[in-house]
């Protein structure tokens, strides 16, 4: 399970504060799919990446008793010169993920075959965006 409970995110910019998660709870049981939606800006990206430990939330807690994995992690964790395959063998590392089972999944899942020998900052928003995180 994992379980989001009250997060708050907020960021401090000229003008004061902006906050970008405000009280934000769920839950989500091992096996289930959870789908995020929202206007450039919402916070989403934030959300994942407080998730997944990149960031730390201003309040609230994360609670899982499962693995959060990320096959070739997120678009805020890309290195740009990097190939997409570069990326995911550093990412394995970080993860401790065997490198040819992620890297079949990568390639089932992401769809663009010999594209992921090109380096990152090259690939299109719609190519990157299915490169995203999945929960084990």
């Amino acid at each position: 399970m994992l379980r989001c409970i009250d997060i708050v995110k907020d960021y401090h910019v000229d003008n004061g504060t902006r906050r970008v998660l405000d009280n934000i709870s769920f839950q989500v049981e091992r096996g289930e799919k959870l789908g995020i939606l929202g206007r450039n800006g919402a916070g989403k990206s934030t959300l994942i990446k407080i998730i997944g430990g990149v960031e730390l939330p201003t309040a609230g807690r994360i609670e899982k008793d499962m693995s959060v994995s990320w096959p070739l992690a997120f678009g805020g964790a890309f290195q740009g010169s990097l190939s997409g395959l570069d990326n995911l063998r550093f990412i394995c590392r970080i993860y401790n993920l065997d490198y040819k089972e992620t890297r079949r999944y990568v390639d089932d899942f992401s769809e663009l075959g010999r594209q992921l020998l090109d380096p990152v900052k090259t690939y299109s928003s719609g190519m990157r965006a299915r490169l995203g995180p999945v929960s084990t």
